[in-house]
């Protein structure tokens, strides 16, 4: 990648957010992988310009305004503009002096890009997309930083899925109705299977981050999410989930107060005292003492 070109006014100051990524030899033969990301919020009238690169490009406007010119057609840039681009060809943007923009970025490749890339030209006119429901690909966004970012086990594979997931969402974009109805399905789909996880595993230790690794998703956008749909937190359906199992223990079973909250998930006995009165209105020996009184 070569470095960015910057011209810029002094009427005011850029920030930026940038990762840069040298994929390994198994992500470049066999993957789809990052070079670069991050998100930029311009200045008033900034300007960049990259020459070609080996690359492909996707930026996604979630404030302001300004102009993108690439082979010699210029395209206005709005929120809610997706554009994908092949950088073989070169490309600058312009920021609106009075609307600045903000902008996130991805730049990526891999073997089959080029015929990637053709399928959707195929099925869009213009490189450039307009939805109402941003979100979708701002999430992916952010996943994609977070793996970038941390590096953990198999990062790059799960790179190249939540790409595929990235290329699905803008390739099969309806224009006519600007909704990604298969977004939606795909997000509700994910909150079903977290919340699956959740009634299966809750015994043992959960957290939010193992959530968010498990389903490559981005930890906040995975709690806005399932909290709309489900309308609760993932931590109080986890909390709901262990005392319903406790209920049980207490009706039906013998097993110790202490040893009934460590089969919940919860070691400290302390704390699932507090957490069952918080639920129920009593303590854990009062429920029990109901039942059986």
């Amino acid at each position: 990648m070569s470095p960015i070109q910057i011209s810029q006014n002094t009427d005011g100051q850029t920030s930026s957010r940038r990762l840069l990524h040298t994929p390994s030899q198994l992500a470049r033969s066999s993957l789809l992988y990052i070079q670069e990301i991050g998100v930029l919020s311009c200045s008033s009238g900034y300007i960049s310009q990259r020459d070609a690169l080996d690359s492909y490009l996707f930026l996604f406007v979630t404030r302001g305004t300004g102009t993108l010119t690439y082979r010699g057609a210029s395209y206005s840039l709005k929120p809610g503009y997706i554009v994908w681009i092949n950088c073989n060809h070169g490309y600058s943007y312009r920021s609106n002096h009075s609307k600045p923009l903000d902008l996130a970025w991805i730049h990526c490749n891999s073997v089959t890009m080029k015929q990637l890339y053709a399928f959707f030209r195929q099925r869009h006119s213009s490189i450039l997309l307009h939805t109402k429901e941003l979100e979708p690909f701002m999430s992916i966004h952010e996943t994609l930083e977070k793996l970038v970012n941390e590096k953990a086990s198999n990062f790059e594979y799960h790179i190249s899925l939540q790409l595929h997931a990235l290329v699905n969402l803008v390739t099969l974009f309806s224009p006519d109705s600007e909704r990604i109805s298969n977004a939606a399905s795909s997000i509700s789909e994910k909150g079903a299977l977290i919340k699956a996880y959740i009634e299966t595993h809750f015994a043992e230790k959960i957290t939010l981050d193992d959530l968010s690794r498990e389903f490559c998703v981005s930890k906040y956008y995975m709690l806005r999410s399932f909290r709309n749909q489900y309308g609760m937190t993932i931590i109080q359906y986890l909390a709901t989930c262990r005392i319903q199992h406790a209920k049980k223990l207490l009706r039906f079973s013998d097993m110790q107060i202490e040893a009934i909250g460590q089969a919940c998930g919860i070691d400290d006995v302390s704390y699932f005292n507090r957490l069952f009165r918080s639920y129920e209105g009593m303590t854990a020996g009062q429920f029990r003492k109901q039942w059986r009184s």
